[in-house]
């Protein structure tokens, strides 16, 4: 499909008002699409961040008691909450107190920015009779909706098996930076009740009913609907003033103290220091413990080890080890990853010296190392520890556990000791793709190793796509994330986006991901990626290979800041050597370079049912990159031609394409 000048303004401008992060204080609010599991707005899959620095932050939400969530205990499991600061903020007696059927109870949750989405994740296990709409609606009462659970699980709607756990991704938000400087340091999402309005809502927070409508962008004709969410700001009290609120503090010198349905404030007395009678009680103790020290030896060994063991067993299962077991156990046996333990690792890395930093991805920081055995490897050690990061590491190492190829970086191993998961690859010394093309200018790669080097990246991409045990689709093709070694041979990394389909599966519905420039515009406008997506962050690459600029340059005027739409001007105007490397132009055969730049037109078109599959676009580079190494030196007319015959039918498709996923300025969007 083609797109003519005039309409790809308004595209343009959908991309910029999808991508805008809220920077005053409103949330827009989701009305009755929370109940409209098909619905394309993203403001279904939760509230859009907003300019806050923090990305994580902490938050509330209402939930009404009801069986067999009648209890903080149980009510913290389901929602993934600390029973004891739901008993603290609610003032019940225990975390198994039985609380009344429909009482309001106050969950205090930790709110983080994942993509570009808010959002605060909890686990549920299927049982029978169970379906996303009722999941959402009925077991969360609309804290989620059915399409947020969708995008983050890839069981069928209308066949969920019984037993499997589900990842519900819940509301929530943290304050704008306006709010924050009006007072506000939390907002509570609130659940309406049937027949409920903001005026009497407001109150019992004590929160007035204009800034409640100012933080869900609702006018006085706005509507509120019962099973729906609203956002409540809300500011830090003094219990001595609001001793009813679940939200204050005391000062300092007085202890918080609960009773009575409310909370007091109560000065503690100083005392004076007795120190005679800690240096008697003292005296004691050592005479007791020089006495009884061998005992004690022993019984402070055994206790050491058992801490040990339990803490390793604990950071284990905090890892992801019982997770990643389960989903290896679905895979056909192969050559078995090392598992290392955290002393190895800290002596590879001399203790993770800064000395050994390599660099720093959207997903950890990487050292380089040397095992006792003295080989070199690359350790990847993960920036957090939430749920979302700790689902990343679990789905590279079973991508990578799939994968046995010559072109992608080797896992080694991986290790479950450390607060924080970590991966170890093989060593990959030459750095990236991106740093041999753009920066340094002088000694850039020549074109043989330009097109051998796509040739090896596209056979690695098709082969994941088509050759794998499983498919795999990629997500974040680009020229950072191609590593080169010591022959210059490329290794295809960073597999932390990257999904595995199964084989009766077309494409996979998630929040969008990736990095401007890269991203296929059908993934952008509808969530589903496929392997023709892959296919269109190939074809950016190779049009970086032959010019040797990113796809968007904020060194040239603002016309030709989207290199790769004037790369296919020129094209088009028959002025492609303007826009080529000045190596690529010195070095490269006329017909080499006009084949892969007409593959890179192909690869970006907009329809991406037109698009050549991964496997078609390895042919044709393996076929030319074989003719440019036989024939160097010779003019092969016969051939020239023949993959330029519909050339100037897909220039202005193409240059559509390129335009509407560029227009931004930005570099990535958050992980």
């Amino acid at each position: 499909m083609k797109l003519s000048a005039i309409s790809v303004i308004p595209l343009t401008f959908f991309f910029v008002s999808v991508l805008h992060r809220p920077s005053n204080c409103q949330q827009q609010y989701i009305g009755a699409a929370v109940t409209n599991c098909s619905s394309a707005s993203l403001s279904s899959n939760g509230y859009l961040c907003n300019d806050n620095p923090q990305s994580q932050c902490q938050s509330f939400m209402s939930f009404r008691s009801i069986p067999p969530y009648d209890t903080p205990s149980s009510i913290a499991n389901l929602l993934d909450s600390d029973p004891s600061s739901i008993a603290s903020s609610n003032n019940f007696t225990s975390i198994g107190e039985t609380i009344p059927s429909n009482h309001l109870v106050i969950v205090p949750v930790s709110c983080s920015c994942s993509g570009s989405i808010y959002q605060h994740s909890a686990t549920y296990t299927v049982t029978r009779g169970d379906y996303y709409f009722r999941i959402a609606n009925s077991t969360y009462q609309g804290l989620t909706t059915c399409k947020a659970i969708l995008g983050q699980n890839y069981y069928d709607p209308e066949d969920i098996p019984i037993g499997v756990r589900l990842v519900v991704p819940l509301r929530c938000a943290c304050p704008s930076t306006n709010q924050t400087q009006s007072g506000f340091s939390v907002l509570l999402t609130y659940i309406v009740a049937q027949d409920e309005t903001i005026e009497e809502i407001g109150p019992r927070f004590g929160v007035s009913k204009e800034t409640i409508m100012k933080a869900n962008m609702l006018s006085n004709h706005s509507m509120i609907y019962p099973l729906n969410p609203i956002l409540i700001p809300l500011k830090l009290e003094d219990c001595r003033e609001s001793p009813g609120s679940f939200y204050c503090s005391c000062p300092d010198g007085y202890l918080r103290v609960s009773g009575l349905g409310h909370f007091l404030c109560i000065r503690v007395p100083g005392k004076k220091f007795p120190i005679k009678l800690v240096v008697s009680i003292g005296a004691s103790i050592g005479f007791g413990c020089l006495c009884l020290f061998v005992s004690a030896y022993l019984l402070y060994r055994y206790l050491k080890k058992q801490r040990s063991n339990n803490i390793k067993k604990k950071l284990f299962e905090q890892n992801g080890g019982f997770l990643l077991q389960q989903k290896l156990a679905s895979f056909r046996s192969g050559e078995k990853a090392r598992i290392f333990t955290r002393e190895e690792l800290e002596r590879a890395t001399d203790n993770y010296s800064k000395s050994r930093f390599l660099g720093q991805g959207g997903y950890g920081t990487v050292y380089k190392g040397m095992l006792e055995d003295g080989t070199i490897v690359a350790v990847k050690k993960s920036k957090a520890i939430d749920r979302e990061r700790i689902d990343q590491f679990v789905n590279e190492v079973v991508i990578l556990s799939q994968i046995n190829h010559r072109n992608i970086v080797k896992l080694l191993g991986c290790c479950l000791e450390t607060k924080v998961p970590t991966l170890v690859y093989e060593y990959i010394p030459n750095g990236t793709l991106s740093q041999h093309i753009h920066q340094d200018r002088n000694f850039s790669l020549p074109w043989e190793d330009r097109l051998r080097v796509a040739c090896e990246v596209a056979g690695a991409v098709a082969y994941m796509h088509s050759s794998a045990s499983v498919p795999i689709f990629h997500r974040d093709i680009k020229p950072s994330n191609i590593l080169l070694d010591e022959k210059l041979a490329s290794k295809v990394s960073d597999f932390g986006t990257s999904r595995s389909v199964p084989y009766d599966k077309t494409h996979i519905t998630t929040a969008v991901q990736g990095t401007f420039g890269y991203l296929d515009p059908e993934y952008f406008q509808s969530s589903q990626f496929t392997d023709r997506s892959d296919v269109y962050s190939f074809g950016v690459v190779l049009v970086e290979l032959l010019t040797g600029e990113g796809p968007v340059s904020f060194a040239r005027g603002e016309d030709e800041r989207n290199r790769v739409a004037n790369f296919m001007t020129m094209v088009r105007e028959d002025r492609l050597g303007e826009t080529l490397d000045h190596r690529v132009a010195n070095e490269a055969r006329k017909e080499d370079v006009k084949a892969v730049a007409m593959l890179a037109m192909r690869c970006l078109r907009l329809n991406r049912k037109k698009r050549p599959t991964m496997k078609e676009v390895a042919m044709e580079l393996g076929l030319r990159n074989s003719q440019s190494l036989l024939q160097i030196n010779q003019e092969v007319r016969s051939m020239r031609d023949e993959p330029f015959q519909h050339c100037d039918e897909i220039h202005q498709e193409i240059l559509d394409s390129t335009s509407f996923s560029l227009y931004t300025e930005s570099g990535s969007i958050p992980r």
